[in-house]
C-alpha cells in the first residue's frame, strides 16, 4: 500500500502517517521508507516538489513489469475476488487494501449460500485450528441435513479436530475434521459451513476445554491433510470408502465435445475422439452416486455406456425424475 501511495504521488511524511489505509506508526513508516521498500527492490526519493514547502517521498518511474510487488497484488486482488462472491468482507484488510479503486477480478458460481458473518468467524477459527502442530480441538454446533431445521432446540455441540478446509467448484465450503474416537480416516467428517449454527455468545465453533486438547496417537503420527480426505478433483467420497464403487464410460455428442474435450474431472482418465466428431470419457473408479450427479448435469448430447452398474443406476434416477414430472400436480400447503 505504501509503494502504491508514492506511486500515486508525492506525499510528506505526515500525509503518510496520518493516512487510514496504512496505519503504520511513525516509527513503523520510518522502517518502511529507509528499510523494507529499498529492500524490496524499489529506490525510495526525497526532496521538495514546485508547492510544497515540506520535503515529499516519492519512488522512481518504473514500469509495472519491474515492479516486485505487482504479483503479490494480483494475488490479493484475486483473493478478494474469490472470498467476495462468499462471504461480507467490509471490514477486513482485503476491503481496505481495495478500497481505494473498483476489484479488477470477479468471481462468481449458482447456488452459493447465502454465508453470514459468524460463517466467516467460523472458517478463520477452524483455519487457525487446523494449522496448528497437532490441531486444537474445538467444538462445533451443527445442524445436519438430516435433521431438517426441525429441532426446537440449537444442536448440541461435539468436539472436532479439524484438519482443513475444501472450497469444492466455487461454491460449497466444507470445515473437515476428525470425530471421536478420532483413531482412524474412518473418523473423517466434512461439515458444510452453511449448517454451522451460531449462538447468542459464538459464531458455532470454539476452543474445546484443555481437557479435551489431547491429540490421538493416530492423529499425531498421520497428521492427515485435506487431500487425503477427498477424492480430488472429482468428489467429497473416496472409492475405498464408497459403498458402491463404479467405473465411468460416457459418450459426448459432437455438438458438446468441445465443451468437454481437455477438461480434468479423475487423476485417471482417458478420451478418445470418433470419427463423427463425438467424444468418449472414460475414468474410475468414483462413487456411484457422485457419478449419477455428475452425469446428470447434462440434460442432452450424453450418454451412458458402462459399466453396467452405474448405467443401471443412471437409467434409474431417469426414470424417477421423469415419472415424478409426469404425475398430477397437487397443491402443496405452504410449511408453517
Amino acid at each position: 500500500m505504501l509503494a502504491e501511495l508514492l506511486r500515486e504521488a508525492p506525499r510528506t511524511y505526515d500525509e503518510l502517517a496520518q493516512n487510514s489505509l496504512l496505519e503504520l506508526s511513525r516509527r513503523s513508516l520510518q522502517d518502511y521508507l529507509e528499510r523494507h521498500l529499498p529492500a524490496a527492490g524499489y529506490e525510495v526519493q526525497r526532496g521538495r516538489t514546485p508547492g510544497r514547502a515540506k520535503a515529499t517521498f516519492f519512488l522512481d518511474n518504473r514500469s509495472a513489469d519491474e515492479d516486485p510487488n505487482a504479483v503479490n497484488r494480483a494475488a490479493l486482488a484475486l483473493a478478494r475476488g474469490v472470498l467476495a462472491g462468499l462471504f461480507p468482507l467490509e471490514g477486513t484488510q482485503l476491503d481496505r487494501l481495495s478500497r481505494r479503486a473498483p476489484s479488477r477480478v470477479l468471481a462468481f458460481a449458482s447456488g452459493v449460500a447465502e454465508y453470514q458473518q459468524h460463517h466467516m468467524q467460523a472458517l478463520l477459527k477452524w483455519i487457525n485450528a487446523a494449522e496448528q502442530d497437532p490441531p486444537r480441538a474445538l467444538m462445533i454446533r451443527y445442524d445436519a441435513a438430516r435433521d431438517g431445521g426441525k429441532h426446537r432446540e440449537p444442536p448440541r455441540p461435539r468436539l472436532v479436530w479439524p484438519l482443513g478446509v475444501v472450497l469444492r467448484e466455487g461454491r460449497r465450503i466444507y470445515l473437515q475434521a476428525l470425530v471421536e474416537p478420532a483413531a482412524s480416516l474412518e473418523d473423517a467428517r466434512n461439515f458444510a459451513l452453511e449448517r454451522v449454527y451460531s449462538g447468542a455468545r459464538d459464531c458455532g465453533v470454539w476452543h474445546a476445554d484443555a481437557a479435551h486438547q489431547l491429540p490421538t496417537d493416530f492423529l499425531r503420527a498421520l497428521r492427515p491433510r485435506p487431500q487425503d480426505l477427498v477424492h480430488a478433483p472429482f468428489g467429497l467420497i473416496r472409492p475405498n470408502v464408497s459403498d458402491e464403487p463404479v467405473d465411468v464410460r460416457v459418450r459426448f455428442d459432437a455438438s458438446q465435445a468441445p465443451y468437454v474435450r481437455g477438461r480434468k474431472w479423475h487423476a485417471r482418465q482417458s478420451e478418445k475422439t470418433l470419427a463423427d466428431g463425438a467424444l468418449e470419457l472414460s475414468f474410475g473408479p468414483v462413487d456411484c452416486r457422485e457419478a449419477v450427479g455428475w452425469c446428470s448435469q447434462w440434460f442432452d448430447g450424453v450418454t451412458v455406456l458402462g459399466d453396467d452398474t452405474f448405467r443401471a443406476r443412471y437409467e434409474r434416477s431417469l426414470e424417477t425424475r421423469l415419472a415424478a414430472q409426469r404425475a398430477p400436480q397437487r397443491p402443496a400447503r405452504a410449511s408453517r
